[in-house]
């Protein structure tokens, strides 16, 4: 998608908030590099099924392992050129439904 500029806009939006780098991580980069727009949009931190080495910290939290993935994919995004935005939808399971579907379109149509 370009922007009215003719400029590129990306919007890449994922289960959890490091699936952007490997999936589009460099559509990302290119988006940015060209002078366009680069988003990221994480639906959950993947804070119960991606984040065990994190779990092995004695006393380890959700909310600080939530932290340290935000922190983490915000960095990455950075990167990239692309700004990084998570729902906090909850991991195990993502329900994608009701008031976590309204805020999903709440947030991506300002982007398109």
């Amino acid at each position: 998608m370009s922007g009215r500029d003719g400029a590129p806009r990306l919007l890449a939006v994922g289960a959890h908030a490091a699936d952007f780098l490997w999936r589009a991580g460099g559509a990302l980069a290119a988006a940015a590099a060209a002078g366009g727009e680069a988003h990221v949009l994480a639906l959950s931190y993947g804070e119960r099924g991606e984040s065990g080495e994190l779990w092995k910290q004695e006393g380890q939290t959700v909310e600080r392992v939530k932290q340290i993935r935000h922190g983490e994919a915000e960095r990455a995004a950075a990167i990239l050129g692309a700004d990084f935005r998570c729902l906090d939808l909850g991991d195990y399971p993502l329900e994608v439904a009701g008031e976590g579907l309204e805020r999903l379109v709440e947030t991506i149509r300002p982007l398109t």
